[in-house]
């Protein structure tokens, strides 16, 4: 199918998360945004991934903003607290109480022995901080929305991490442009309105922190750039491109797979 729903159909927002998605399979935006279409989930089916993101989310986002600028002396039992108040609801179920809870330990445990190095030149960490970019498109204002997952203000500038629980996007992909959600995030922070409080400061680095549980229990990784602010612009030139492409009501959002992205499956491709 290649759709090609009028423009006043067509998205005028979209979030850094959704940005991928819209690369990858045009569809998918297309079903989900004009056709108000989202995937239902499966009868019977079991905590998923995605749950178990959102927790990992809450927790660390209850811890940094309990301790944005300065860690606890009981950095540990502090987070072994937030975590049973976010899990309370949800360790009745015996997957969640046989492999999530075990998981989750010994990845407090990995971030509690290196959350101090991070924080060593940080004044103070944000999570989920809210931000907005609005670009001029053919078709009127496009606004690109964000909620980062944390920024810390450090002495060098800022440093912009997202948490995964799955695979972490490769550095090839962030500098191509196939995983463009934190090279945007640095192009918000970048605009004129940006994220609330930290106008003006430049960003110095972006990286994933890997919540596994596993072996590793978690991992960090920055990527490795010359110029942050360079990609970030080439990042927001991109989508400028992909709004400027749609703003053309001949152009349709086809159900496609293209080589080169982070996913198995995906619901919309047939």
């Amino acid at each position: 199918p290649d759709p090609r729903p009028e423009l006043a159909l067509r998205p005028r927002r979209m979030s850094v998360t959704r940005v991928e998605e819209w690369l990858r399979n045009p569809y998918a935006i297309f079903a989900g945004h004009v056709l108000g279409l989202e995937p239902l989930p499966m009868l019977g089916q079991p905590p998923d991934q995605g749950l178990k993101g959102g927790l990992i989310h809450e927790v660390l986002s209850a811890f940094a903003s309990k301790h944005p600028s300065a860690l606890p002396d009981t950095m540990r039992a502090e987070l072994d607290t937030i975590a049973k108040a976010v899990l309370e609801e949800y360790t009745g179920h015996p997957r969640i109480a046989a492999f999530w809870l075990p998981r989750l330990a010994r990845f407090l445990d990995w971030f509690a022995h290196t959350e101090t190095e991070r924080r060593s030149t940080t004044q103070r960490v944000l999570a989920e901080i809210s931000g907005t970019l609005v670009l001029n498109g053919a078709a009127g204002p496009f606004t690109l929305s964000a909620r980062a997952d944390r920024i810390d203000d450090t002495d060098a500038g800022l440093v912009i991490t997202d948490y995964k629980t799955g695979r972490m996007p490769s550095a090839k992909s962030v500098l191509s442009g196939r995983a463009p959600q934190l090279p945007l995030e640095a192009a918000i922070a970048n605009g004129t309105a940006g994220f609330p409080g930290l106008s003006g400061r430049p960003v110095a680095s972006l990286r994933y922190i890997r919540a596994s549980g596993g072996e590793p229990a978690g991992e960090e990784s920055a990527i490795k750039c010359d110029d942050v602010v360079a990609l970030a612009v080439k990042a927001q030139q991109g989508l400028e491109a992909l709004v400027a492409r749609y703003d053309d009501a001949t152009t349709p959002y086809r159900a496609v797979r293209r080589a080169g992205f982070n996913y198995d499956y995906d619901d919309y491709a047939d």
